[in-house]
């Protein structure tokens, strides 16, 4: 039995919300009103992409506009405030241009409130994810985050090193939404590539490994590719453009691995695995993946994923699952059984709160 605890009142500050296609935001938030249906939601920018296009997406709270957020502090005796990624986190308490000129990337020094935290006492808490203003070269150390927020979570190994006192959290899917369905009988196998446009997220690699592939398999393309079709000589494919999570979600479900061959650019590394890799392993997706954080926290490499590395191309991963296939799909098991137990934001949104206070059990 969860139980709120008592005096305690928690705002979320978020920039593009309600948008389903952020992911774990909208499902770390989804949950956090279900376990503290008193929680007040404001964003930056509401029901609008980060394109700055309206969305419909549906929420069961009503999200304010974050203007509103300091009158509401004080009428609505909140409490705690709540923030995913480093920009957000420093730009509220005004710290948006570190001690040696570093200005953080996407850092906003108009969302100050640092007078109004002082005032009340306010409790601050954040995930720091990668992206968000923490790129490669970001210098954390001097960013003092742990002189402002009583509780960090991270899945960011620099993170967790710098601030002892942070507390490690995996990455965040829905696995209610992303269900497990049994994939179809093969041939071909259905390969899956899904990802917003970025340099970091390497479709050249992915093309050059799948021009190499016979009509043994078939690419499914989601996201803004248009651009890079042309780096295709096979014709094996099918491009979706952008897609609602629903939709995607149907590829998923008919797909038996999902390719990620993230690595970094001027902007962020990739968390691993991915957002987008999570919810296709939600559904029994077999994920081949590069792993340039090294990240070893929950998922190992041969066991419940296969890794791209410098040794072992993408295209040979590609032709040892098709002459491996069982074996293939009993890696797949194994990393969606981890997925779905450790990554489901049920799980990590109950861990969060009752680290921060709000809840018990």
């Amino acid at each position: 039995m969860v139980n709120s605890m008592p005096g305690r009142r928690l705002a979320v500050v978020d920039t593009n919300f309600p948008w389903k296609q952020s992911g774990f935001r909208y499902w770390e938030n989804y949950e956090i009103h279900r376990l503290r249906p008193d929680t007040l939601f404001f964003a930056t920018s509401p029901f609008t992409d980060w394109r700055g296009f309206p969305v419909s997406d549906s929420f069961p709270a009503k999200v304010h506009p974050i203007s509103q957020l300091v009158d509401q502090i004080y009428s609505e005796k909140i409490t705690d405030i709540y923030c995913v990624f480093l920009n957000m986190a420093l730009s509220l308490v005004g710290n948006t241009c570190l001690p040696n000129g570093y200005r953080v990337l996407g850092s906003n020094n108009e969302l100050n409130i640092l007078p109004v935290i002082q005032d009340r006492q306010l409790k601050l808490h954040t995930t720091i994810y990668p992206g968000g203003g923490l790129a490669v070269d970001t210098p954390i150390e001097i960013s003092n985050l742990d002189s402002y927020y009583s509780t960090i979570f991270s899945n960011v190994q620099e993170v967790l090193k710098k601030f002892p006192g942070s507390i490690y959290v995996p990455g965040m899917i829905n696995a209610e939404f992303y269900s497990l369905l049994p994939k179809p009988i093969t041939p071909p196998i259905r390969l899956v590539f899904s990802a917003h446009q970025g340099l970091r997220k390497n479709f050249p690699q992915m093309a050059e490994a799948f021009n190499q592939l016979d009509e043994s398999f078939h690419l499914d393309i989601v996201g803004d590719w248009e651009n890079y079709l042309h780096l295709l000589n096979n014709d094996n494919y099918t491009f979706h453009g952008l897609l609602n999570p629903e939709e995607v979600r149907d590829i998923y479900h008919q797909a038996h691995v999902f390719i990620s061959c993230s690595t970094s650019d001027f902007s962020a590394m990739d968390g691993f695995p991915t957002t987008a890799a999570g919810d296709a392993m939600s559904t029994g997706c077999l994920l081949v993946s590069s792993n340039p954080r090294r990240d070893s926290f929950m998922l190992l490499s041969d066991f419940d994923y296969l890794e791209i590395t410098e040794t072992r191309k993408l295209v040979d991963i590609l032709w040892w699952i098709k002459d491996h296939f069982n074996e293939a799909v009993a890696i797949a098991v194994n990393g969606t059984h981890k997925i779905r137990s450790h990554f489901d934001s049920k799980v990590v949104v109950s861990r969060k709160l009752e680290a921060m206070g709000l809840i018990s059990k």
